[in-house]
């Protein structure tokens, strides 16, 4: 992926949910008492101080069935590009977790500005391991 600080980069201007029409990578690998680290950039100022829009990580099963949020974030009109990152202990969710279930972490913006698009999608696909031995990291792109 490049150009990411590219204002309105195609690479982030992805506006059909629920991940942005990428296809599904390698999943990164959690071990459930582990903290996830969420790091995603806002990379065109769609800021609207009379309706600040929002940012929501929510948690979903591969076949996409119903979220779970996870963190919210409000827009707090911070210039772009501007990189946020969100620190999710996995012990917050885990009892949901099925450790043979392929997740995948979705990050939206919604800019609640009339002049931007309605919502802008970003996805990473995640697998929750119950053993330290089955642990393995792999960069998500």
């Amino acid at each position: 992926m490049s150009g990411l600080n590219t204002p309105a980069a195609s690479n982030c201007f992805l506006l059909n949910g629920p991940c942005g029409g990428r296809q599904e990578g390698s999943p990164t690998y959690y071990h459930v008492g582990d903290n996830m680290t969420v790091i995603f950039m806002k990379n065109f100022d769609h800021y609207n101080p009379a309706t600040p829009g929002d940012f929501v990580i929510t948690l979903m099963a591969s076949d996409r069935s119903i979220p779970k949020i996870l963190a919210y974030h409000i827009d707090g009109g911070e210039k772009a590009p501007y990189i946020y990152t969100i620190t999710i202990p996995v012990s917050h969710f885990q009892s949901h977790l099925k450790p043979e279930i392929h997740y995948v972490i979705q990050v939206t913006y919604a800019p609640n500005n009339p002049k931007a698009p309605k919502k802008f999608y970003q996805c990473a696909n995640v697998r929750f391991e119950t053993s330290l031995h089955q642990v393995k990291l792999e960069p998500v792109i």
